[in-house]
């Protein structure tokens, strides 16, 4: 199975949508907040998938 540049990176932009509507509803300026460290997670996961988006993109134009 081969999965694609851009199959992989409209799964990452996916999954960084969930990640902000999730701060949104439950971040540190929610009215439902969450442990401190859930939103760390979250932060740090959004920044990985931005990773991941820009090695795609890097690998997709070579």
């Amino acid at each position: 199975m081969t999965i694609s540049h851009a199959a992989i990176i409209d799964w990452a932009e996916a999954q960084k949508r969930q990640k902000f509507t999730w701060l949104e509803d439950h971040g540190p300026r929610s009215k439902r907040p969450r442990p401190e460290t859930e939103a760390e997670n979250k932060l740090r996961d959004i920044a990985m998938l931005d990773e991941v988006i820009a090695l795609c993109n890097a690998r997709a134009a070579v």
